[in-house]
């Protein structure tokens, strides 16, 4: 089938054929209504690959939160500059416990 674009070519030049064919207006029809499902389809698959970027980046946010709650935790567990080693506090209430950032990894 003719496109939409050939149809209206057809219509500006018609050469030896009439100005008009007499299905000039189904063809036409026909095409117009299949570029625009062409053109919907299109459309609805962009929309859902930006609705799944969406839930990508909503779960990156969500993971980004996350990971920033860790590592909060892990700066307030770390001994802080100049503190005394057995010194008990707020942070470190088990005195037994390692002491120092790659202490806090290797505990599991």
């Amino acid at each position: 089938m003719a496109t939409f674009e050939e149809l209206m070519n057809k219509f500006r030049t018609p050469g030896d054929e009439p100005l008009v064919p007499e299905t000039f207006a189904e063809e036409l029809e026909k095409a117009h209504t299949e570029e625009l499902s062409i053109r919907d389809a299109a459309v609805k698959s962009r929309e859902d690959a930006a609705a799944e970027l969406q839930k990508q980046l909503d779960a990156a946010k969500l993971e980004e939160l996350r990971l920033k709650a860790v590592n909060y935790d892990l700066m307030v567990a770390a001994p802080k500059t100049g503190e005394p080693e057995n010194q008990d506090n707020a942070n470190n209430d088990a005195g037994d416990r390692p002491r120092g950032m790659a202490a806090l990894f290797e505990q599991g």
